[in-house]
């Protein structure tokens, strides 16, 4: 196996089409917000991503997540894979949009990661439990990404 080697936006080496793809996955990523007063606020999450790039999720209006974000403008998005190969992308994120999720788009976000009953479980729960949902739209400012595997 090849060493390693991380590619990223100023390097000619960079494959941001790889990039791309592999972020149009749908693997869980880990969303990464700026705390003031102390670390990064990072959590796991759901993701989808437009033809055009665009990063957009769905959380509860009332997270913590959401209040940084709204302070903020900016994130970052890691996404990682072990099997079949090692991967990851790392992207930075310039807040668009945001504006309140309709019952489709949550449904949409949710069906990338769960199907059939246990989809309209977790629908369930979300509906009773998470109260108000928001859509934040993101545009990439910045890809950084690697297969270790290479």
């Amino acid at each position: 196996m090849a060493p390693a080697s991380v590619l990223v936006m100023d390097e000619e080496t960079f494959d941001e089409e790889a990039a791309r793809a592999f972020l149009a996955e749908p693997h869980v990523g880990v969303l990464a917000v700026s705390a003031d007063g102390g670390p990064p606020a990072a959590t796991p999450l759901w993701y989808a991503v437009e033809p055009d790039g665009a990063v957009w999720l769905v959380t509860s209006a009332t997270t913590r997540k959401a209040r940084l974000l709204a302070a903020s403008g900016a994130a970052t998005l890691v996404v990682h894979t072990v099997s079949p190969r090692t991967r990851f992308v790392s992207v930075d994120l310039e807040l668009t949009d945001r504006a309140p999720a309709t019952a489709k788009e949550s449904r949409a976000i949710a069906a990338r990661y769960l199907s059939g009953e246990a989809l309209e479980g977790y629908l369930a729960f979300a509906a009773e439990s998470l109260g108000p949902e928001e859509r934040l739209t993101f545009t990439p400012t910045r890809y950084r990404y690697a297969d270790l595997t290479m």
